[in-house]
Order: structure tokens, then C-alpha cells, then sequence
């Protein structure tokens, strides 16, 4: 960890003292109480989209009203191309909107660690909605997070994809490993660019650790991550994985980005 980054959650540290995180809600900030579900307040819990409708059946996002098939366009669109999707199922828990951003963006760029706890209790009780505990913990061999480059994570202190997965595997009982992954170099923002362009983006991005190749070998494998956006990180990673003999690769986001074609 970086002095910076030393710095900055040493100080966040003694502000939870005067004024504990439980205290406010985690969209918002308005003063709460710790009884509020998720730490939001009243306004952000119904604000919030959860992707309690349709969604689609391979990437989990939520499906627009004027999508009425099975898939998201995204998802059609490189099932049409002919393009194979590596992963196999995905999950998400709320679409993209100002009150997920507003979380999303507090835990990654305001030092707030300790809202990765609670999106890992949203995760988990998302799954519980579709799965009993029973089975979800029978799914799944390995929870593994999507890991950021060494330079980022020095310089934030934390993966707050690994936070998340952490607290998912926890409730669930699952294995989890943050080490197996390994993010060689940075990439550029996806934002802009076209669907070949994303994919050589992030194209030999990640490897898998030497030692971990016999626990992948036949294992069902969750990925974790805060968001879900186009899909080409998720997929470069599965494809990975697969390569190396993984039976089974889903995922499971806090939020997925709208339905739109890509």
C-alpha cells in the first residue's frame, strides 16, 4: 500500500469513529439509522433499480421494455454475429442507475471499504431470491473476484471487486480465492470504443497463478465484480479459465449498465 493510500484510510479510519458509516446512508449520505436495510434510506432503497423484472437470461442485466426476447441486445447482438460468449450465466442485482452509481463510486473512489460488505449482503441475498442457501452453496466450487492492475491497487489501498467477493463467499460458504487471478497490465476505458476494439483491449489482460492451475482444473467458478458493462472483461476472463479446464463460469455484479446494442 502507498503512503497516499496509508494516509487516506487512516484518516477515513478515525472518521468512522466520530461518525460510524452504519449512521448514514451509503447513496446519499442523509443520516440514518443502523436498522435500515442495506444502510440506504427510505428515498435510495426505492430509487434504487433493482433487477427484480426481466432480465436477460444469459447476462442477467435488466431487459428494456422495448427488448421483448429472451436476451439483452448486447447479448443477441454477438449471438447473431456468430460470437461466442464464454461465460455461461451472469447475474446482477440493480441496473446502472444514479443511486448505484453513487454507491459504486463511494466505495471505489471515496475510501469507503466498508460499503463492499454490504454490497456482498446484496449480492448474496439477490441469489437467495432465486436459489435456497443449500443449493447455491452446491453451485459453485470457487468464488474468485476480478482483480485491478498492481499500480491501481496500490494506489487505492484495496480491490474492491475482492471486498465484495469476500463478503459474498462468507455468507454463502463458498471457497475463496483472490489470489488465482492476476491482472497483467492496465487497460483503456471501454467507453467509446467498438465491440472488436473492446475485445483487443482486454485481449491477454489476465493470467492465471501457476499454483492455481489444479483448482481450476474441473471447477465451477463465480466471478465477482462491482458492475457489469459490456461484457468484454467478464468474457475475456471465462474464456481464460475455460482454457484451462474450469467446467462452469458465471458471475454475479452489484449492478449492470442498461440494455442497449453495443
Amino acid at each position: 500500500m502507498s503512503k497516499e493510500s496509508w494516509l487516506k484510510r487512516l484518516g477515513n479510519e478515525m472518521l468512522d469513529l466520530v461518525y460510524p458509516p452504519g449512521l448514514y446512508c451509503i447513496c446519499c449520505g442523509k443520516i440514518t439509522d443502523d436498522s435500515r436495510t442495506y444502510r440506504l434510506c427510505n428515498e435510495c432503497m426505492k430509487s434504487m433499480n433493482w433487477n427484480t423484472g426481466r432480465h436477460c437470461a444469459k447476462c442477467g442485466r435488466p431487459l428494456a421494455d422495448t427488448d421483448p426476447g429472451e436476451l439483452c441486445f448486447g447479448c443477441a447482438q454477438k449471438v447473431s454475429a456468430g460470437q461466442e460468449i464464454s461465460f455461461d450465466k451472469g447475474y446482477a442485482c440493480t441496473g446502472y442507475g444514479a443511486c448505484a452509481q453513487s454507491v459504486i463510486f463511494a466505495l471505489k473512489y471515496g475510501g469507503r471499504a466498508d460499503i463492499a460488505d454490504t454490497l456482498g449482503e446484496i449480492m448474496f441475498d439477490y441469489m437467495l431470491a432465486e436459489y435456497t442457501a443449500d443449493e447455491l452453496s452446491a453451485m459453485y466450487d470457487i468464488v474468485i473476484p476480478v482483480p485491478i492492475h498492481s499500480d491501481k491497487l496500490k494506489k487505492r489501498g484495496f480491490n474492491h471487486a475482492e471486498l465484495i467477493g469476500r463478503s459474498f463467499a462468507g455468507r454463502a460458504g463458498l471457497r475463496f480465492d483472490p489470489g488465482a487471478l492476476v491482472r497483467t497490465r492496465e487497460t483503456v476505458p471501454m467507453k467509446g470504443l467498438g465491440p472488436e476494439e473492446r475485445r483487443a483491449n482486454i485481449r491477454g489482460a489476465f493470467e492465471i497463478r501457476n499454483s492455481r492451475l489444479p483448482l481450476i482444473q474441473g471447477s465451477r467458478i463465480l466471478l465477482t465484480d462491482d458492475i457489469f458493462t459490456t461484457g468484454s472483461t467478464i468474457d475475456e476472463i471465462a474464456s481464460l479459465l475455460k482454457s484451462c479446464g474450469a467446467e462452469r463460469v458465471d458471475f454475479i455484479a452489484f449492478a449492470a449498465a442498461g440494455d442497449m446494442v453495443i
